[in-house]
């Protein structure tokens, strides 16, 4: 019987060093999950903060395109309105072109007339008694 009992006072031991021994695991799996809970946390804010991050980017990349897209509209009618205006200008530029050169004809048949007129006129004169005699 003492036997026996030193069999289970010894198992006694082993269980309490097993207890001990699994309390020892227990509370180094317990800071483990701990740690592992904490660093969860520290990604998932991590995670939330480039989101939010990922999220203000693609608002401020939206608003450039829409800024982006409008400037070209603009862009684009400024470039009608010039090719519209560039057109007027070389229509009324080759209007004056043309009242020039009408201008210019008139003004040489008008000189091409006064001349003619002038001949005549001298001539009229040369005839008139009393004019000086031509040599």
């Amino acid at each position: 019987m003492l036997q026996d009992l030193d069999l289970l006072a010894d198992r006694i031991r082993q269980l309490a060093a097993h207890t001990q021994q699994l309390k020892a695991e227990r509370s180094a799996l317990l800071a483990r999950v701990k740690a592992l809970e904490t660093d969860q946390q520290r990604l998932q804010d991590e995670l939330e903060s480039q989101r939010e991050a990922y999220a203000s980017v693609a608002e401020v990349s939206v608003k450039h395109q829409a800024d982006i897209e409008v400037a070209l509209q603009q862009a684009e009618e400024v470039q009608a309105e010039l090719l519209v205006e560039r057109a007027q200008r070389e229509f009324d530029v080759q209007q004056l072109k043309d009242q020039l050169q009408v201008c210019q004809t008139q003004n040489a048949t008008l000189r091409g007339v006064a001349n003619d007129a002038r001949t005549q006129v001298q001539t009229i004169l040369a005839r008139l008694p009393g004019a000086p005699a031509q040599e």
